[in-house]
């Protein structure tokens, strides 16, 4: 059954940054006004590189312009993940999910600016931290605004008993294998001061999702909002992580569709992750990482009627 997600059905927006594992570009974040979309993506290398480069590209959903780019040095970091980018009034935002270069720990930034293209990483300043959430590590910011908040789904690892420091020594708490990567939310009126509100969707207790649920996107479709969340069984499928779906009327509590992964392979080539979703007109627009046959993960697009998703599967 074709999907959205199908090589046949799907566009390339950047290829890896080389061959074979650890070669990523991917972990969009977007944000659609009118006609023009704004997608920010991390370019990824193997150890001890990592994430090394932030980019902002605009366009019309299949063809983008890179107008502002950073690297990692310009946040004093180790690595760059998952960010978001978004418009408020006359102000753009973007909010970095790094590895604090000081403590070893995902954080995430905010900057403001006039324009897409104007970001100054040195004008950061903290929207949320592992200590406001009293948590391991927060990162991967999902953002978007819902009635009269804001609202950021993170992913996080609850802060476990007695001395948490040599979980820092990687510089990825989450990658370990002694925390669940989970979902968690914060609210803000502003978008600049957050709230930690707590766990929304946690990992499964059994099955292919025990160890790792990351809600990554959600869109609207009729009265309920549908979800698309990365999963894993154990640490052996971090950085392979599977998509699956959820639905939820209020954001809060989340329901699973299906038992199993829905979208992309069982592993390996195909395999789909950090799927972001920005609805236009009437369809909704994806955009996601891919892994590639020899290892290394694309960043790819598609689009499909809204419509297709008022059923329990994108099929």
């Amino acid at each position: 059954m074709s999907t959205p997600f199908d090589r046949g059905n799907t566009l390339l927006v950047e290829a890896p940054t080389g061959i074979g594992p650890g070669h990523w570009a991917g972990a969009p974040g977007g944000f659609a006004m009118d006609e023009l979309i704004h997608l920010v993506y991390r370019l990824r290398w193997p150890r001890p590189r990592r994430g090394g480069e932030l980019r902002i590209a605009r366009g019309d959903g299949e063809r983008f312009e890179t107008v502002w780019r950073a690297s990692r040095e310009d946040f004093s970091s180790p690595s760059i993940e998952r960010c978001a980018i978004l418009r408020d009034g006359r102000t753009w935002r973007l909010y970095i999910s790094y590895v604090d270069g000081v403590d070893g720990r995902w954080r995430i930034d905010v900057i403001e600016a006039g324009s897409p293209d104007s970001f100054d990483p040195a004008a950061r300043r903290l929207a949320l931290d592992a200590d406001m959430a009293n948590a391991v590590a927060v990162k991967d910011p999902w953002v978007r605004r819902v009635g009269d908040r804001w609202w950021m789904f993170v992913s996080y690892g609850e802060r476990p008993p007695g001395d948490e420091r040599k979980l820092h020594g990687s510089g990825d708490a989450l990658s370990t294998g002694a925390v669940k990567s989970e979902t968690g939310l914060a609210t803000s009126a502003d978008g600049l001061r957050w709230k930690w509100e707590g766990k929304v969707f946690a990992a499964a207790a059994k099955g292919w999702d025990k160890a790792t649920a990351r809600l990554t996107t959600a869109f609207r479709s009729g009265d309920e909002w549908i979800g698309l969340y990365d999963g894993a069984s154990d640490i052996s499928d971090n950085y392979e992580e599977r998509c699956g779906l959820a639905r939820s009327k209020d954001l809060r509590a989340w329901e699973r569709i299906g038992s199993g992964p829905a979208i992309g392979a069982a592993g390996g080539p195909g395999t789909v992750r950090y799927v972001e979703s920005v609805v236009v007109g009437d369809s909704v627009r994806f955009f996601f990482e891919r892994t590639r046959a020899d290892g290394s993960h694309e960043l790819c697009t598609s689009s499909t009627p809204l419509s297709e998703w008022d059923r329990d599967s994108p099929g």
